[in-house]
């Protein structure tokens, strides 16, 4: 592979506006173009916002117009898929995407042109953050002060929802003189694949849009970090004659790799995928997918994996375990937004021992302080042990669903959580069956449904020795009302299951 020289990033600053004639006004500190690493924090009641100016070769969106504290952000068309039901040859459409650095308060505007009515009304999602936005004329105005993902949704519709992602200012900006050190400066780029070896960075400036892939394999102590984006839009789907997966960042047999603040967008396949690997640490990486098998974050046989801060909208599984060579364990999702158009939100299974392994398990699992957003088509909590494995040990806890509207051709299954032993399309192990055991789903909040109706849950082992126990679920509240017991949960439970409780 050639290595691409160092690109010096180029900064433009205009300096600090001192806002005299208002005691409580902000200073702004504008730095458009490349990344910036700011060593100390701005004075207290400043602003430190770095915006990032998109590629000459690409066209901004004609759908959204985006103002922070007064100027204009460089909004991209990403793809998203609003159909719910697999096909092979669905093509997606496009919803807006943006992105800044921050620290401080920023003032937001919107506009929104390309759609198909003016702006009556509008949601900022997640409701945690507490904002009501000021809809006028047409416009649509918010202040935000903490760094995270900002949905914006319009007229009751999620059709161009808009997509900002406030990110904190950097640290740690690799030196692009480094000879470890591949460093992309703004602008678009299309290159053949990008193979990381030990000790190696890849860093994305922001302003950067990459077209390659980024691999991982049997190497140690890799960095993968930026403001910018690797985007697949050059890439036809997966299963289009001629065409296979190229998945945006691919990690195999490795170790002690980060990722940190870049974007996935328009991937023909899976997203961010990791095998057989251990010690990842993914921080602050935001997907946006539209297309066939669009997983988000999944990771096969497994171990020491920890997602925070980060964001998914898929038109697959979002958040993904399986066993395809060996067990998996350790995995932790933190403070992460999932968006799901297509299939389930937190997926384990269905692939519990692909690589026919002896003994395979998945333990020791972590879903914690989870938003979904949407869940539009099946259930948002699934373990589906589809092979022999042992999966136990697993934990759900502070689960807000603010729309689970189980929709398109998931034919009956319309759960809230799913936990079954069972053969499917999926298995390898056709003449065996595992198990279940230990699980806690602790506070899950379900704000909204499709039909204002409690959704259903169900649980199904598959033999005497196939049996699924121990699962605790408490302090459960759907459409507002606390949820004490299996009938109110709407939960079916076979013969093969054993101390379901709610609490």
């Amino acid at each position: 592979m050639n290595r691409k020289p160092a690109l010096s990033a180029k900064l433009i600053c205009l300096g600090v506006l001192a806002v005299l004639l208002l005691a409580a006004a902000l200073c702004l500190l504008f730095v458009p173009g490349a990344p910036r690493h700011a060593a100390s924090g701005p004075a207290e009641g400043q602003t430190l916002l770095t915006i990032y100016e998109g590629p000459r070769t690409m066209t901004g969106s004609q759908t959204a117009v985006i103002r922070a504290n007064g100027h204009e952000l460089f909004v991209y068309d990403v793809m998203v898929n609003h159909e719910h039901i697999w096909k092979a040859d669905s093509e997606p459409s496009s919803t807006p995407m943006t992105y800044f650095d921050f620290l401080g308060s920023v003032s937001l505007e919107i506009e929104m042109p390309g759609l198909n009515k003016p702006v009556e009304s509008a949601a900022v999602l997640p409701a945690a953050w507490g904002i009501v936005p000021e809809v006028e004329d047409g416009r649509v105005r918010f202040t935000i002060t903490e760094p995270g993902a900002y949905t914006v949704v319009f007229n009751g519709s999620v059709n161009k929802a808009v997509h900002i992602f406030a990110n904190p200012p950097e640290t740690d900006v690799p030196d692009p003189d480094d000879p470890d050190v591949y460093y992309i400066g703004p602008g678009e780029w299309t290159m053949d694949a990008i193979a990381l070896q030990d000790g190696q960075t890849l860093y994305l400036s922001g302003g950067a849009v990459l077209h390659s892939i980024v691999s991982v394999a049997n190497a140690d102590n890799v960095r993968i970090c930026g403001r910018g984006m690797i985007d697949g839009s050059d890439y036809p789907a997966w299963n289009r004659p001629g065409s296979y997966a190229r998945v945006p960042i691919d990690i195999n047999h490795s170790k002690n790799v980060t990722a940190e603040g870049i974007i996935l967008v328009n991937s023909n396949c899976w997203n961010f995928n990791s095998f057989s690997s251990s010690h990842v640490r993914i921080d602050n990486v935001k997907i946006i997918s539209g297309r066939q098998n669009g997983d988000g974050f999944t990771f096969q046989s497994c171990t020491d994996h920890e997602v925070t801060n980060c964001f998914a909208r898929t038109w697959d599984d979002s958040l993904v375990i399986k066993n395809y060579s060996g067990s998996s364990r350790g995995i932790r999702f933190r403070n992460v937004q999932i968006w799901t158009d297509l299939a389930q939100s937190m997926e384990i299974g269905y692939e519990t021992d692909k690589g026919l392994t002896l003994d395979p398990e998945i333990s020791d699992v972590l879903f914690e302080d989870i938003t979904v957003l949407y869940n539009f088509h099946k259930p948002v909590i699934s373990i589906h042990n589809s092979d022999d494995a042992f999966v136990h040990d697993i934990t759900y806890r502070n689960i807000v669903v603010e729309n689970a509207m189980m929709q398109g051709d998931n034919g009956n299954n319309k759960e809230l959580i799913e936990m079954t032993l069972q053969n499917s399309g999926w298995s390898t192990v056709t003449d065996e069956f595992g198990s279940i055991d230990s699980v806690l789903i602790e506070g899950l909040t379900v704000v909204n449904t499709a039909d204002g109706k409690v959704p259903a849950s169900r649980f199904s082992g598959q033999g005497p020795e196939n049996r699924i126990t121990n699962v605790t679920i408490k302090n459960v509240t759907i459409l507002g009302q606390p949820i004490r017991d299996l009938d109110a949960l709407r939960a079916s439970v076979n013969e093969y299951c054993e101390n379901i409780t709610v609490e």
